[in-house]
């Protein structure tokens, strides 16, 4: 019995469901869920994102076969733009983590995501820590007090950012460049301010890219979807 949630879930033959769960102890894997769509199954309910659930699988080939499911809690109750915000965690989970490789310290931040997206009216704010931690956790994190020389970042001075790099020194104001300032400002994680949040998205973006390749991620079409559509409806 270990701790998971549901990153995804396919219908399976008549009455099955493939699952791709992540756990504390195994990280990202995939089992069958026998009968988890029939009306009576126990399963049928809980087996859903965002429910924090203890499971345990046998087999050892690359798909197990789910033998128990138990929720400890209520799911987080995402809506709206946290919803679709729950959806792009676990779609990073999935495109940034293999199969039956743990990451310390990864879970929990999950779940410390999940449950700042179900009390927070903004959502970027979480959305933001969540990659930076992701990508620490990964190796992939980078410096925000200094340079990619190992100069200490200045407050006047200007750099652009470069993924797998980090903040590159520019012999002064280019389009595009930033002020150290800001760059100082960012690394508090402090995000209150429209701006820093925006400019936070683009660095996160930018860093994120090498790793998550040329596909584009179905959850973030999902949220520029429901982005202009509600839009359109003001």
């Amino acid at each position: 019995m270990e701790p998971a949630f549901v990153l995804h879930r396919w219908p399976y033959q008549d009455s099955s469901l493939i699952v791709e769960v992540f756990s504390r102890e195994q990280g990202r894997f995939r089992v069958v869920a026998k009968g988890a769509r029939r009306p009576k199954s126990q399963w049928r309910a809980i087996l859903q994102p965002f429910t924090p659930l203890l499971i345990s699988a046998r087999g050892r080939h690359e798909l197990q076969t789910l033998t128990h499911a138990e929720a400890t809690a209520e799911s987080f109750p995402l809506r709206g733009t946290g919803l679709y915000s729950g959806f792009y965690l676990n779609e990073l989970v999935q495109r940034l983590t293999s199969n039956y490789e743990p990451v310390e310290g990864l879970f929990e931040d999950y779940q410390q995501a999940l449950r700042q997206l179900a009390t927070s009216t903004q959502v970027e704010p979480a959305l933001r820590e969540f990659e930076w931690r992701l990508l620490c956790h990964l190796g992939h994190g980078f410096d925000w007090f200094h340079d990619e020389q190992g100069m200490a970042i200045s407050a006047g001075g200007y750099y652009r950012f470069a993924a797998e790099q980090g903040f590159m020194r520019v012999e002064q104001e280019r389009s595009g460049a930033l002020i150290g300032a800001r760059i100082q400002q960012l690394a508090t994680f402090e995000l209150s301010d429209p701006s820093l949040l925006n400019l936070m998205k683009i660095i996160m973006r930018q860093a994120l890219r090498p790793y998550l390749g040329e596909q584009p991620l179905k959850s973030r079409q999902l949220f520029t979807q429901l982005s202009q559509l509600s839009q359109q409806t003001k």
